[in-house]
């Protein structure tokens, strides 16, 4: 994917303005990621239309958005096209953004999630995303049926194979509740994304982009202590004292109880012998 200059870029800007049920939920991740890697969006959208043209000449002669023409959809894609979830380097940046999952066909549960949920849509399927415990589901309305599909396999999932899942997150007295399994809202969907992207960053040790991220996520909720707190961790290794403090206070002062403070007052402490170490140098 090309890159443009900052004018030529998506319109819009994730924020707390945002009206996240105006906008489609890959034009809002794409928005993200244009923010982060100044991706060219309108080449985006012609790479995408292109994947929608090869899956509706495919599914062309299905009169009826049923199971049979899921399972189509679901085999020209992982089967077909070799969409598949990366085992090997499951969290790298490349496989959290949307355009190089769709250009590699290799990403994680949310990254393929997003982009399953948008092949379904253009091809009338009714489908929500789930921010499940154990990774990204897409769930998938036909007639009376609930369907739901793990975006890192191609596979469908049972119940019973959900609460698997779920056990192997959490722990085996974990149990699946119908709660669980509530479709999840678009904004939900992309905290979660820009949280993983975020995480990707860190582990790549891209500070700079993952302290966007904070940004961004902060800008949608900037009540969330605890982004704040990560971003304060972001600071203290970027050397930025002064900010570390005072998002650690931030989070002290909503959080009190919680089991980091000590360790967050040990860290201020620390900065404050640092600054002034650095002042009468």
């Amino acid at each position: 994917m090309t890159t443009v200059s900052k004018n030529e870029r998506t319109e819009f800007i994730i924020n707390d303005q945002f009206n996240f049920a105006e906008h489609s939920l890959i034009d809002a991740a794409i928005s993200v990621e244009s923010e982060l890697t100044g991706l060219n969006v309108t080449e985006f959208h012609k790479t995408l239309r292109l994947q929608h043209l090869v899956l509706q000449s495919q599914l062309s002669t299905f009169d009826l958005v049923d199971k049979t023409k899921l399972l189509k959809l679901i085999d020209c894609l992982y089967q077909q096209q070799a969409f598949e979830g990366d085992w090997k380097a499951f969290f790298k940046v490349e496989n959290a953004l949307i355009s190089n999952v769709l250009s590699r066909r290799k990403g994680i549960p949310i990254s393929l999630g997003v982009l399953l949920l948008d092949f379904l849509k253009e091809n009338q399927f009714d489908a929500q995303g789930i921010c499940f415990p154990s990774g990204f589901i897409v769930r998938v309305n036909i007639a009376d049926e609930i369907l739901y599909i793990d975006p890192f396999t191609g596979e469908l999932a049972s119940t019973e194979l959900l609460e698997l899942k779920l056990r192997g997150q959490l722990g085996n007295h974990a149990r699946l509740s119908p709660e669980m399994l509530d479709p999840d809202d678009n904004k939900t969907i992309i905290m979660r994304l820009i949280n993983v992207i975020k995480a990707a960053y860190i582990q790549q040790e891209s500070l700079e982009q993952a302290l966007l991220c904070c940004d961004m996520l902060l800008r949608i909720d900037a009540s969330d202590a605890y982004e704040v707190r990560d971003r304060g961790f972001l600071f203290q290794q970027l050397d930025c004292l002064n900010l570390a403090r005072t998002d650690f206070e931030f989070f002290i002062e909503h959080h009190p109880q919680d089991p980091i403070v000590g360790l967050l007052k040990r860290q201020i402490r620390q900065i404050d012998i640092d600054t002034h170490a650095q002042v009468v140098h």
